[in-house]
């Protein structure tokens, strides 16, 4: 469904991306995973045709984004990280402003609408001001803005965000649900273990330049030695300390500003508390780690490997 051949792209002096070449089969739901800066939101907005390449080009649905960048557009939906909403304007009004927006029908507006809050159960908010939503909410009510022309392809920034736990289960569960709708999903995600439960494809990118490409598990069996991933939670330390000491894959595991997390001194007294593990395990080993903490009454707010 994408082929970037031999793409790249310079800003300057400062080169963004470096020859690179991808393929997303059609209906996967891949993931490109890699730390800011690494050329990800970049690779994205090329393939929207929001950016042109300084060489190179790629296919979407077999429509070039250099020379047929409108066909392009008729068939992708690209919800950037960091997006607006208009204030007091409904969700219902954001739906059909984007539906209008996208070339359909007025007398198709107001169904399409209420059909796209539907799927992204947000219908029961569809008279709320969409500038009043919760940050999961509003990034459910930006997947159902990019899907106000029915495309076939969708291109995801970090759709997961600063969501909470919670919230990253319902965003997987949306997207798991729109790949069975046949739609052809490219998300970015800062880590793997992000990715590890919802994606069928995965690319890592380092500096501009494709390291890693293929199906999930084979590109989950390649992975560094040694790894830091920082949990940031509210509850009890010493709960969430032992957890961790007893997964798979854990080598250690520290509290910044304690002498020791796993001697059992006393757990620290702040609200919000944070614990550095060193991991050596699978990706497999890291999501069932979160699932852990999550299900044993620790309220993690964070859970990301450090780049």
């Amino acid at each position: 469904m994408i082929e970037v051949q031999a793409l790249s792209k310079s800003y300057g002096g400062r080169i963004a991306l470096a020859d690179v070449s991808l393929v997303v089969p059609p209906g996967s739901i891949f993931g490109l995973v890699g730390p800011r800066g690494s050329g990800k939101s970049t690779l994205l907005k090329i393939l929207a045709t929001l950016t042109r390449p300084s060489a190179g080009d790629a296919l979407v649905a077999g429509a070039s984004i250099v020379d047929e960048p409108l066909r392009v557009r008729r068939q992708v939906g690209y919800l950037p990280r960091d997006f607006g909403v208009y204030p007091e304007q409904t969700c219902a009004e954001y739906i059909a402003f984007f539906a209008a927006c996208y070339g359909v029908p007025p007398k198709a507006r107001a169904a399409l609408a209420e059909d796209l809050l539907q799927l992204v159960d947000l219908y029961h908010r569809r008279d709320t001001p969409s500038d009043r939503l919760t940050p999961a909410m509003r990034r459910r009510l930006g997947i159902a803005r990019v899907l106000a022309h029915d495309p076939q392809v969708l291109l995801l920034d970090e759709p997961m965000a600063e969501l909470d736990p919670r919230a990253h289960v319902e965003m997987r569960t949306l997207l798991k649900e729109l790949s069975s709708m046949g739609k052809t999903i490219l998300l970015t995600a800062p880590n793997m273990a992000q990715i590890q439960d919802l994606c069928t494809h995965a690319a890592t990118i380092q500096a501009g330049q494709i390291t890693l490409a293929g199906p999930l598990e084979v590109v989950l069996a390649v992975r560094p030695p040694h790894r830091t991933i920082a949990v940031k939670f509210l509850g009890d330390a010493r709960l969430a300390i032992n957890l961790i000491k007893s997964a798979a894959g854990v080598v250690d595991v520290q509290m910044p500003g304690e002498p020791d997390a796993s001697s059992g001194a006393p757990a620290t007294i702040a609200l919000l508390k944070e614990l550095r593990v060193t991991f050596d395990g699978a990706y497999a080993d890291a999501s069932a780690l979160l699932r852990s903490l999550m299900h044993n009454g620790v309220q993690v707010v964070s859970f990301a490997e450090e780049n």
